[in-house]
């Protein structure tokens, strides 16, 4: 194996997948204009996690992995045939947002660039995956976008379009004849789209952690575990508001290495948004930059312990422009085993530092019913 055993997977192609500006207001006689605010999954903020890795030194230290475009048979595996001819259709214009194809929710917006950006992020993922499964690279992280989780079999929502760690999770059991894979959904948001793939399936372990009754509504409760011969292999964790890094931290060493060490998978999936980040717009977790450095430490310890270290790590959401790379690279250090020194965006500010400390009566009720929940299934 090479001296380098983190691979990186980015691709240009991502950038210009355009979710435009917000510049409109409306009222309810009439509208006016502000000046542009770009869209919340901004390619900006993609475009400063690649210029933090290059500038940190990381990329340098890491094993560029070539994206490619995901054949329609590979994105079948979920999507109907006519969802990804409805997507590329209405990418290209042609097409409209709704129809016997499936469709296109209003927070999941394209342009002319959109559904090649889309099979690159897919392709990017299985690539990921043959990089890990090959021997190439110990691990992976693929800096994709468009994002996938909320994808659903024909419907984009939630920025996401085609399911890219579904994908990667069919792609390593077809290709490499994988019988246990876990995916861990660390977003804020939960994974409904990933939910749905697997929800019957025993081979699929899926694990997310996520904001209660956030996004979408009523998705990730506890009592949605799976069905029929997937029943207990579905493991929500939903979290309220305030959670930060105590919380985050001991509902992963009260659940998700527990159970990940009873599973054993022979690959680990992430699912790694960094919208749980304390100066996200769009949620309100408290997790800090070395929140999520944990987070990534025990995955990676959790991957040595049973699949030879064998992760791969695909980006999902994250919208603060100024604090999601700090937060990205802090999850992406532990897979290269590395601490380069960076200093938190925010490191003398008061409010970190009770992100950092927080550990709320809500918090350790969510975690005690998790784990009488769960415990039906697993040992927790």
């Amino acid at each position: 194996m090479p001296a380098s055993t983190t691979g990186l997977v980015f691709d240009e192609r991502y950038l210009g997948h355009d979710t435009g500006a917000q510049t409109t207001v409306t009222m309810r006689d009439g509208s006016f204009s502000l000046v542009p605010e770009p869209h919340p999954s901004s390619s900006f903020i993609t475009q400063r996690i690649k210029q933090f890795l290059d500038g940190s030194g990381l990329t340098a230290q890491m094993i560029p992995i070539t994206a490619r475009a995901a054949h329609e048979d590979e994105l079948a595996v979920y999507h109907s045939r006519e969802y990804i001819a409805g997507i590329r259709a209405l990418s290209e214009g042609v097409g409209p947002m709704k129809g016997f194809w499936g469709e296109a929710e209003l927070d999941a917006p394209l342009n002319y660039a959109s559904y090649e950006a889309a099979l690159y992020a897919a392709g990017g993922a299985m690539n990921a995956v043959s990089a890990v499964m090959n021997g190439e690279v110990r691990n992976t992280y693929a800096l994709l976008r468009p994002p996938g989780h909320h994808a659903m079999k024909n419907k984009a929502m939630g920025f996401c379009i085609f399911g890219n760690a579904v994908i990667a999770a069919h792609y390593a059991r077809k290709r490499y004849g994988l019988e246990r894979v876990m995916i861990v959904d660390w977003d804020v948001h939960h994974g409904n789209g990933t939910q749905n793939a697997f929800y019957q399936d025993p081979s699929v372990l899926f694990v997310s952690l996520h904001q209660h009754n956030w996004y979408p509504k009523l998705s990730g409760e506890l009592e949605q575990v799976g069905s029929g011969m997937g029943a207990g292999y579905t493991v929500n964790i939903p979290l309220p508001a305030g959670t930060g890094d105590r919380g985050y931290r001991a509902a992963f060493e009260q659940l998700v290495v527990p159970i990940g060490l009873q599973f054993r998978p022979q690959l680990i999936i992430i699912s790694a948004g960094q919208d749980a980040n304390w100066l996200d717009p769009l949620a309100q977790m408290m997790v800090t930059m070395e929140g999520f450095r944990q987070l990534s430490v025990y995955m990676v310890e959790l991957a040595n312990e049973v699949c030879d270290g064998r992760l791969v790590m695909l980006q999902e959401g994250g919208y603060s422009a100024a604090y999601v790379p700090y937060c990205a690279v802090a999850a992406i250090e532990p897979l290269l085993n590395v601490d380069l020194g960076i200093v938190d965006l925010y490191a003398t500010s008061s409010e970190l530092e009770r992100c950092g400390t927080i550990l709320t009566v809500e918090t350790l009720r969510a975690l005690k019913a998790a784990r009488h929940w769960h415990k039906q299934w697993w040992k927790v």
